[in-house]
């Protein structure tokens, strides 16, 4: 079984049956994963470990901090021609006719994926961009991500 340890975000007890119980720090960053371990056995040396780890965690943490969902929101993913997460350019066939336009995609904090687009035959290359970035860091602050 698996618990958070509360107010400590990448911090677990983890009770593994015959491996042992341990706490175990679990961090992701930059693509890489941070882990340690706390074995313990007893009460007396649970709280040991627990103070350990909570310890371990918090210097860490110094380095790497707690990231927030704005920045969580802002980390490039795929590639894109805007070099900005959630705008991207589109190219799109209808009927045999090209339209292109920029793109904004965001998703608000029930988990609803939103989008707004601009055409570039209407607003222009830079403007059209600039529109769906500018929509893009609107919807961000409005859903008030940190």
């Amino acid at each position: 079984m698996i618990r958070k340890v509360k107010n400590h975000p990448g911090l677990y007890r983890e009770d593994n049956g015959k491996q042992g119980t341990r706490f175990r720090i679990l961090i992701n960053y930059d693509r890489e994963i941070l882990q340690e371990y706390f074995y313990f056995r007893g009460p007396t040396a649970e709280r040991k470990a627990r103070a350990e780890a909570k310890a371990r965690w918090a210097e860490i943490r110094e380095v790497i901090p707690v990231i927030t969902p704005r920045r969580f929101r802002e980390i490039v993913r795929k590639p894109t021609e805007s070099g900005i997460a959630g705008v991207t350019r589109i190219v799109s066939t209808v009927k045999g006719h090209e339209y292109e336009f920029w793109k904004a995609i965001w998703t608000t904090l029930k988990g609803e994926r939103k989008s707004k687009q601009f055409s570039v035959n209407k607003y222009g290359e830079k403007e059209a961009k600039q529109l769906a970035i500018k929509t893009r860091k609107a919807a961000l602050d409005e859903i008030g991500a940190e």
